[in-house]
């Protein structure tokens, strides 16, 4: 076709060859630029077709970058008592939250799914029984502090707590907001003409780890250590500091998200406040693993799953980046939350 208007230029009047021609150049630049027509000079070669790519970090997370870490340590004093031995372990890059879920995120996600529960693979009895917030556990877990339910209600519907980190969470419904989470993006990202973004996830133990140590290749606490006070003297985040203290932080119970200074990493709420889902299963040979890239421990008929970060209820120990606990992936606790990362290209 390109040759038979070539061919057809030679019969027009000369004052407008000129034209012609430059407007037969701009056609061919601009086919040859979508694909359809290359000179590969019998080569092989990559077309420069693709859609725009848009590599901007997601909005409310931080990139954290990839790097080799002192993995473990500590003391620990939890459910296994020889986690504090260390290995050497390398992390690819992810984004994860800055903080941890709060109360408003939850209830925008809870909307979402209520709006159109066929959408998201969901039905209406589902959402109800397994992704609303167990408003019981603050009374089931701490009926010293509050003798009834009426709490657990205030927590999650009073707009005054709207920053603070959803609880009453387990580990199925925190499993279920990331990839809720992962359809609504790429829903968006899709109409936009963009291709989809990698899927939001629960971290691994080593990536939040990795990423509460701040920077930092060995950090005890996110901050650093040892010490859990700054040069004036405050707490550095929200912890039980004695037993029966759990006032000293300035907060009784859980704090607002990004009450406390961030770590190397912009990542608030690293320690204490809540305790947060990982995605590993919980067992006694974790610190065993073999792999020293980004390891990860599965076991399918595994039913507890791995706890980070320490959280409001809990001593200054459980705090240390390298501790780790654990909880039954069905239970639900008024002191873990969560939040997710997202693979980085």
């Amino acid at each position: 076709m390109f040759m038979l208007l070539v061919s057809y230029n030679c019969f027009l009047p000369k004052r407008f060859r000129h034209s012609l021609a430059r407007l037969l150049w701009l056609a061919y630049i601009t086919i040859s630029s979508c694909g359809t027509l290359l000179n590969d000079g019998g080569e092989i070669v990559d077309q420069n077709n693709k859609p725009k790519w848009s590599n901007k970090t997601p909005l409310g997370m931080v990139l954290i970058p990839a790097g080799t870490f002192l993995m473990g340590g500590g003391v620990n004093q939890s459910v296994v008592a020889k986690t504090n031995i260390t290995q050497m372990a390398t992390v690819g890059p992810f984004y994860m939250d800055e903080a941890p879920v709060t109360n408003a995120k939850y209830r925008k996600f809870i909307a979402i799914v209520q709006a159109d529960p066929a959408a998201y693979g969901l039905d209406e009895a589902y959402i109800n029984e397994k992704l609303m917030p167990d408003l019981t556990v603050w009374k089931r877990d701490f009926g010293f502090m509050f003798m009834d339910d009426s709490f657990g209600k205030s927590y999650w519907e009073d707009p005054r707590f709207d920053g603070y980190p959803v609880v009453g969470i387990n580990w199925e419904a925190a499993q279920q907001f990331a990839r809720v989470r992962t359809i609504y993006r790429n829903k968006y990202l899709e109409a936009k003409g963009l291709p989809p973004g990698p899927n939001f996830r629960l971290a691994t133990a080593v990536e939040w780890e990795y990423a509460a140590k701040g920077g930092k290749e060995s950090g005890q606490y996110p901050w650093g250590g040892p010490s859990v006070r700054d040069k004036k003297g405050n707490l550095l985040a929200n912890f039980q500091v004695t037993k029966g203290n759990y006032a000293a932080s300035g907060y009784a119970y859980t704090s607002p998200v990004k009450a406390f200074a961030p770590n190397g990493y912009g990542l608030y709420d690293m320690a204490g406040n809540v305790s947060e889902w990982c995605e590993d299963i919980y067992s006694p040979l974790l610190i065993h693993k073999s792999e020293t890239i980004s390891p990860f421990y599965k076991d399918k008929g595994g039913v507890f799953r791995l706890i980070k970060g320490g959280s409001w209820k809990d001593y200054s120990y459980a705090l240390q980046t390298g501790v780790s606990d654990c909880e039954h992936k069905d239970m639900a606790r008024a002191y873990i939350g969560f939040r997710c990362v997202m693979s980085a290209i």
